[in-house]
């Protein structure tokens, strides 16, 4: 019977076998092809995520989490291996500190004090010579003080240095701090006197709050006086810091000297070391009262080197002040044309009641008395740091009764200071 023709299995296997060789040339020449490629392109390694760090090197002081910094430590950045490009200083509230950037580059400073219990955030960029940047930031707190102090310059209890552009030769500078201060070495070495000419003087503390500064003798004319208490940031022991640094200028006067003799009842007036007047007074009683309360009230003038605390044409001045309301000795009365000379109510004053007794007698109860026309001569002469030298009256000025300075003796004003 007719049919298509037999397969038979030899044919097979020569099929199967040219296949075979097919498919082992196609994959040789695939290879080969690939081999062509890799030999004729480059190879290019996968791309790196991170580009390559700056090596400029920020170091901002103080360091983060620092605290208790002292509000004029100041704040500062440098680099290495590069130039800063820009800093930032601002405390919690966002109120920025103004700082300086070097010619080169390469550091900054602040150029103002932090305040106090504040936390600051500083924040810089530099970059290298590849313009490659880095930023760094440094958060920090200053101090928390316990107690704040602020000094006041005075001339007396009663003036500041700043009211005044002149004052006398027998001016003392006094710094009174409104807390006590338990460290006073440290308080000392925050204050600073400059003259002009240069004078030799020294500090001399008064108790835990005063300290006053004299030359070793009275100021030479014209002299120029810068006085300052740096205190702002000092630690001044006990938690107390300082509050707020204070400065004044002033300009030394012609030398006024007043002598005043209690042998001789007259006052001998020196301006510029030349002798211009002579004027009769009548100075405290020899005498001794019984005040309101039993107490033995001494009416004597005291001795000792006065300094003028200021002048007023009218004081009203009771005997009250002093514990004496009744008696043959009270009074209450305005006396005028005065030159106030101690806290406890000394002055140089108009008296023309006593006109009799000056020059020849004591008649007041403490005052120098002189008349009228020389009681404004004196007024219109003497001011402020001006010196009145009373002698002879048998009773020393206490101390602390004005300005007594220039009755302690040099080597132990010298002792007074913090820092002997």
């Amino acid at each position: 019977m007719w049919g298509p023709p037999r397969v038979t299995d030899r044919f097979r296997r020569r099929r199967f076998a040219v296949l075979g060789l097919v498919a082992v040339l196609l994959l040789a020449t695939a290879a080969c092809n690939k081999q062509a490629n890799a030999g004729s392109a480059r190879w290019t390694p996968p791309a790196s995520s991170a580009a390559p760090s700056s090596a400029a090197v920020l170091t901002i002081t103080p360091q983060t989490g620092a605290g208790e910094i002292k509000p004029k430590d100041p704040v500062t950045v440098t680099v290495s291996n590069g130039s800063i490009d820009s800093v930032s200083v601002v405390n919690d509230q966002g109120k920025p500190v103004a700082g300086v950037l070097a010619d080169d580059h390469a550091s900054w400073k602040s150029s103002e004090p932090l305040g106090y219990a504040r936390t600051y955030t500083a924040t810089a960029t530099a970059k290298d010579s590849a313009g490659r940047a880095v930023t760094r930031t440094s958060e920090f707190r200053t101090v928390k003080p316990a107690n704040l102090t602020l000094p006041y310059l005075r001339a007396n209890a009663n003036l500041l240095l700043s009211s005044r552009k002149s004052f006398g030769v027998g001016q003392v500078i006094i710094v009174g701090f409104d807390e006590p201060v338990p460290d006073k070495a440290a308080a000392e070495r925050t204050l600073k006197v400059t003259t002009e000419p240069a004078v030799e003087g020294s500090w001399h503390w008064y108790g835990n709050s005063d300290v006053h500064w004299r030359p070793k003798a009275y100021w030479p004319a014209g002299t120029k006086v810068t006085v300052s208490a740096d205190v702002y940031g000092v630690h001044l022991g006990g938690g107390l810091y300082g509050q707020q640094d204070v400065s004044t200028s002033f300009t030394i006067g012609q030398s006024k000297i007043a002598i005043a003799d209690d042998k001789t009842f007259h006052i001998d007036v020196y301006i510029d070391g030349q002798k211009v007047n002579r004027i009769p007074t009548a100075m405290g009683l020899h005498q001794t009262v019984t005040g309101d309360n039993g107490q033995k009230i001494d009416l004597r003038t005291r001795s000792g080197v006065h300094v003028v605390l200021g002048n007023d044409q009218k004081v009203r001045m009771t005997s009250k002040s002093w514990g004496l309301s009744k008696g043959e000795q009270a009074y209450d009365e305005d006396v005028f044309w005065t030159t106030h000379i101690s806290y406890a109510g000394e002055y140089i004053h108009a008296a023309p009641w006593s006109v009799a007794q000056q020059g020849n007698s004591d008649a007041s109860h403490g005052c120098l008395n002189v008349n009228t026309a020389n009681a404004q001569w004196f007024f219109n002469n003497f001011g402020p740091g001006d010196v009145v030298d009373v002698r002879n009256t048998g009773l020393a000025l206490d101390s602390g009764d004005g300005i007594t300075d220039w009755n302690v003796p040099w080597d132990q004003w010298v002792a007074g200071s913090a820092l002997k």
